[in-house]
């Protein structure tokens, strides 16, 4: 069913919609049907595409391009740094155009994952490396605000939990088995292995970026996804979960843009972002270098295989750790949870030596689950606190943004020269960051629970000077969820 050409409904006048659990029921059932599937597909592909790196460096990507000791740092920190400078705007240019640009940067992503397969020197790896970081900048503010237009606030975490984790625990399963098959067939021609990694998931990613262009959402008042009865349903939600707005999509301004940067709680949520991902980017990308230090003789297939697990067992638990916050209805005690297990994996790593492989493999397992679980709950934290619209397009963007520059640190917390230390270095940097954020979700949720209390006694309802429609959650009706 293609979504291009559909008729626009005004989110104007929803108000005269009932809404019933049934109803609302039914109808979030044919969302999570309709959107969440491709959602999922698309950061899959993106994910794949993203830690294939990894794979490709044990099957000898380094010696064929010469790369010298940190040259492949050098490479995937080029990656997040264009992920950092553009996601921003990249984020406001899916709000201005549509989300059409979403499956857009995915073809993207394709045909330079492809090119990869065709590089010959570290030049080509580097501005490889660079544009795949641009290409991707679309994605995760896209997918985020495009939820938000479809989600009641305590429905987003669960949801961005869904497409996060699936894709990422999918991608690493699937990249480490594909990588492992392609490891066992060897050169194709006069392609190496590594450059047939490229090859094959490039050309994956560029059939289903094609064929997801007609189905993609667009946006909740043009959508051919739902009929009329169902968009004014879907639209009474959205004004239902934030009384005060008065218009679906208000104009950018520089106000709204400053105010979606600088706020405590979306800048708060960039840190334990960024705390996050200095544990799930690391692993992503280095966990096969990580285990072959573990099991000094283990062939690169086997290295392959033994991710699989890690990768499978992470992603459901935080698959279930999502869904408990849509039971609750609270995020930071799952962040406690998430916290408590990357902790101890990086101690476990700390306290042992090369003969505990077995120990240090399962700390693999702790430290991959706290990562995936930080991830989409605290992208859901921050988007069910965000209003009104053009904060909760940015929100995605400033958050993941924020926390890209812990994929920046991940990918030097594991360097070559420290592999002889079983990367002492990189643990111990990931115990310190993970126990901050213990400390900063304790900090957060305070101070929530706190302004929800002054809120409750009116001490926010001066604010109403201001004018309603553009106080989003600054409004004294406006209430946190922690």
């Amino acid at each position: 069913m293609s979504e291009k050409g559909a008729s626009q409904t005004s989110l104007s006048s929803p108000v005269d919609v009932a809404l019933d659990l049934k109803s609302e029921a039914k109808l979030r059932r044919k969302l999570d049907f309709l959107i969440l599937p491709i959602v999922s597909l698309s950061y899959t592909l993106l994910f794949l595409d993203r830690n294939n790196i990894g794979n490709a460096r044990t099957a000898g990507l380094e010696k064929d391009l010469g790369l010298h000791t940190f040259d492949f740092n050098i490479g995937n920190c080029l990656f997040y740094l264009g992920y950092v400078l553009f996601e921003v705007p990249c984020g406001l240019m899916v709000k201005r155009f549509g989300f059409w640009l979403v499956p857009a940067s995915v073809l993207a992503f394709g045909i330079i994952t492809l090119s990869m397969a065709f590089i010959t020197d570290r030049a080509g790896f580097f501005v490889t490396r660079m544009l795949l970081g641009l290409a991707e900048s679309f994605s995760m503010p896209g997918i985020s605000y495009l939820l938000t237009r479809y989600y009641r606030r305590r429905e987003l975490t669960s949801r961005l939990g869904c497409f996060m984790v699936v894709a990422a625990a999918a991608s690493g399963a699937f990249g480490g088995l594909l990588a492992a098959g392609l490891l066992r067939l060897g050169k194709i021609g006069t392609r190496s292995s590594w450059q047939n990694i490229f090859l094959v998931e490039g050309i994956i990613t560029i059939g289903l970026a094609l064929l997801s262009f007609p189905v993609f959402p667009t946006d909740i008042t043009k959508t051919r996804m739902l009929n009329e009865e169902e968009k004014q349903l879907a639209i009474a939600r959205i004004y239902a979960d934030q009384p005060d707005i008065k218009e679906d999509k208000e104009s950018i301004n520089r106000k709204l843009i400053k105010r979606g940067v600088f706020n405590i709680t979306t800048v708060t949520c960039g840190w334990l972002f960024l705390v996050g991902n200095c544990s799930v980017q690391g692993l992503g990308i280095f966990l096969p270098s990580i285990l072959q230090v573990n099991y000094p003789g283990a062939s690169p297939v086997r290295i392959q295989i033994l991710v699989i697990p890690i990768y499978v067992t992470a992603g459901v638990i935080a698959l279930l750790v999502t869904i408990g916050c849509i039971k609750t209805g609270r995020h930071f005690p799952f962040l406690l949870f998430a916290g408590a297990c990357t902790i101890t994996g990086y101690s476990i790593w700390l306290a042992t030596d090369s003969s505990s492989a077995k120990a240090r493999y399962a700390a693999c397992f702790l430290n991959m689950t706290g990562g995936f679980s930080t991830g989409p709950v605290v992208l859901g934290w921050a988007a069910s606190n965000a209003s009104p619209d053009t904060l909760r397009a940015m929100v995605g963007a400033v958050v993941t943004g924020i926390g890209s520059i812990g994929s920046i640190a991940a990918v030097w917390a594991y360097v070559q020269t420290d592999a002889i230390t079983g990367y002492h270095s990189g643990n111990a940097f990931n115990l310190s960051m993970s126990a901050s954020l213990i400390v900063v979700v304790l900090g957060l949720a305070a101070y929530q629970w706190l302004e929800n209390k002054k809120r409750d006694r009116g001490l926010r309802d001066y604010r109403l000077e201001r004018g309603i429609d553009q106080l989003g959650s600054l409004h004294p009706s406006f209430r946190y969820v922690y």
